[in-house]
C-alpha cells in the first residue's frame, strides 16, 4: 500500500529534524534534492545506516557529498546523485556498453538509480584489489560509504601531497590498475590525482569508481589508457621517467 504523502511529510519533518546537524545541513539538502531522495534517505536510517547528517564536503553537477554518522557514531559519506543530473546522456553510454547494466530502463530516474549501484559494485570488486571507501549501502540514488578522513575533515588529494620518489609511486600505482583489470575485470575509467587520497602513513585510497566499466565494455581498453596516461602525467610532472602507452600496451596485450 502506497504510502499517504501527508503521512510521509509529517514523518520528514519529525525525523529530519533530529537527523541534520543544523538548518543550514537541512537546507543544503531540501535545495538541491526531490521527495524520493529524502524517502530515500530515511529508509537508511530505517536500517540504521546513518543517524545524523552534516553539510556538504563536495558538490559537482551530478552528485553531492554529505557528511554523516552512524547509529554507532562512525563517520561515513552520503553520496546523492542529482535525479536531474548533468551527465545523463554519458551515463547511459556507460550503463549500456557495460554487460552488468544492459538491460536498464530508459528514463531519466532509472538511470540514475542504476549508476548510484553500478558505483557500489564497482566498490565492492575494487576493494578486493586496492584500498577504497568501503561500500557500505545503497537506497535509490544515495551511496553510503566509509568516511576516508580524520574528525571532519577527509586525507588530502594526491595532487596535494608531496611526491618522494616519483617512479616508485607510479609503479605502485600501475601495479594497481593492472591488479584491478586482470583480477576484478575493472577499469576506474576516472583516475587521476584528483580522485586519489593519501593518508599520514602515505597510504592511497582510489576514490569515485561511478564511471567504472567491467573489461568487456568497449571503451574499456581506452578508458584504462586514460587513467594510465593521467596517473603517468602526474608522475612524469614530479621527474618520473616512463612510458604510459608502452604499459597500456603491456597490460591490454596480457
Amino acid at each position: 500500500m502506497a504510502e499517504d504523502p501527508r503521512d510521509f511529510e509529517e514523518r520528514w519533518r519529525e525525523e529530519s529534524r533530529q537527523m541534520f546537524d543544523s538548518s543550514e545541513a537541512k537546507k543544503a539538502f531540501q535545495n538541491v534534492f526531490d521527495h524520493s531522495t529524502s524517502k530515500a534517505l530515511l529508509k537508511l536510517a530505517d536500517r540504521n545506516v546513518v543517524d545524523k547528517v552534516y553539510g556538504t564536503i563536495e558538490a559537482g553537477k551530478e552528485s553531492a557529498v554529505f557528511l554523516a554518522d552512524t547509529p554507532e557514531g562512525d563517520r561515513i559519506l552520503l553520496k546523492i546523485y542529482m535525479a536531474q543530473a548533468g551527465g545523463f546522456r554519458n551515463m547511459k553510454d556507460y550503463l549500456r556498453g557495460d554487460k552488468r547494466f544492459r538491460n536498464v530502463k530508459d528514463d531519466r530516474r532509472s538511470i540514475i538509480y542504476e549508476w548510484t549501484k553500478k558505483e557500489f559494485r564497482n566498490l565492492k570488486k575494487a576493494e578486493k584489489i586496492t584500498n577504497v571507501p568501503e561500500p557500505i549501502s545503497v537506497e535509490k540514488n544515495i551511496l553510503a560509504m566509509e568516511f576516508l578522513g580524520e574528525d571532519f575533515s577527509p586525507y588530502p588529494k594526491l595532487k596535494d601531497v608531496e611526491i618522494e620518489n616519483p617512479e616508485e609511486g607510479y609503479k605502485q600505482m600501475l601495479d594497481r590498475i593492472e591488479e584491478l583489470w586482470n583480477e576484478a575485470s575493472l577499469v576506474h575509467g576516472d583516475l587521476s590525482e584528483y580522485n586519489i587520497l593519501v593518508d599520514r602513513e602515505g597510504n592511497s585510497y582510489w576514490i569515485d569508481f561511478s564511471q567504472g566499466v567491467h573489461f568487456t565494455h568497449p571503451e574499456a581498453e581506452e578508458l584504462l589508457k586514460r587513467d594510465i596516461e593521467n596517473v603517468a602525467n602526474f608522475f612524469s610532472k614530479q621527474g618520473a621517467d616512463i612510458d604510459p602507452r608502452k604499459d597500456w600496451k603491456r597490460i591490454i596485450s596480457n
